[in-house]
């Protein structure tokens, strides 16, 4: 009896010793699975056409306990706008390896795919990819049609079009020819290439005659010709200007303080509106002009020479200015 005792005692012993040295593990119980992208060829952070599959399958590995594991179900999915897999469900191979295709959504940029493993370390595992413009369809103009300026002055706003696919996403590093059709007018080069937006644009210089002038732009992808309507503005002979309470303000354009009027060589600057003895035009700075000395209603003076010139109210001071600008 001893004998048997002393037996029993020592397989508890041993028993005891072997949980403490991990001779037993829990694992048997409590596996320890993970999912992670497969090494060396995951698919992961490619760049394809919009609404095209990746050349490239998305591909992760499951392990339990650091074997591969077969016969697990991963749940593929995209983040909103980012196109679709198939399969959406896919179980391990032998080698732990699920696989699915990835076909990106219309819109270009960034994107995002989830392979999704319930309850496995490192669930979901996120893949990233670029969609970039298909071919362009659409040829659009985008700003600077149907401005004015007067002769030799650059055009305020840069003449610009747009070249997008089918989807509207901009198409980039494509050339765009630019010509004067007709009227007197230059542009600031023959071509220009659109950028990651996929807008082209081209700065334009009225000509020294006045009128209509046309700038068409034109590009090999689309058979579309875009013709931008400028126009150049003689210069004025005559401009008004009003003085009210103690402001100036430009009758043509509505500039005020300084109220600012352009002419030509020879025009006439009307100013009305200033009372007896409210307000007096006085000439400011080099070149100068004949400063109202009179207290009248109205004052008129004629601009021979070209020049900017600058003036305000002899009682009210720099707080109410003006400037005519001579071509």
């Amino acid at each position: 009896m001893q004998t048997v005792i002393r037996r029993a005692g020592a397989v508890m012993l041993m028993g005891a010793a072997l949980a403490a040295c991990g001779g037993s593990s829990s694992n048997g119980n409590n596996p320890v699975t993970t999912i992670a992208k497969t090494g060396g060829g995951s698919g992961d952070a490619q760049t394809a056409t919009v609404a095209t599959a990746l050349p490239t399958q998305l591909s992760v590995t499951v392990t339990e306990d650091g074997a591969a594991k077969a016969g697990a179900t991963v749940t593929w999915s995209t983040v909103a706008g980012s196109g679709t897999v198939a399969p959406a469900l896919a179980v391990t191979n032998a080698a732990g390896v699920a696989t699915t295709v990835w076909t990106l959504g219309t819109v270009s940029g960034a994107q995002s795919a989830l392979a999704t493993l319930s309850g496995a370390g490192g669930s979901p595992v996120t893949f990233t990819a670029t969609g970039v413009a298909g071919a362009a369809t659409a040829f659009t103009k985008t700003a600077g049609d149907a401005q004015s300026a007067f002769p030799t002055d650059v055009f305020g706003t840069a003449l610009a079009v747009t070249l997008a696919d089918q989807f509207g996403n901009g198409v980039s590093g494509t050339t765009v020819n630019w010509a004067v059709q007709s009227g007197s007018a230059t542009v600031t080069a023959a071509s220009s290439v659109t950028n990651a937006s996929g807008v082209a644009t081209i700065g334009a210089t009225a000509g020294a005659n006045a009128g209509p002038a046309v700038v068409r732009a034109t590009n090999a992808s689309v058979a579309v010709n875009l013709d931008f309507g400028l126009t150049v503005t003689a210069f004025s002979t005559a401009a008004g200007v009003t003085a009210a309470f103690i402001s100036y303000t430009s009758d043509r354009n509505a500039t005020r303080d300084p109220a600012v009027d352009t002419i030509g060589v020879g025009g006439t600057i009307s100013w009305s509106g200033l009372g007896s003895g409210a307000h007096l035009v006085r000439s400011t700075g080099s070149p100068s002009f004949t400063t109202q000395t009179v207290n009248a209603a109205t004052y008129q003076f004629t601009f021979n020479t070209v020049g900017a010139y600058t003036y305000d109210c002899t009682i009210h001071g720099n707080g109410m200015t003006g400037r005519v600008v001579v071509r």
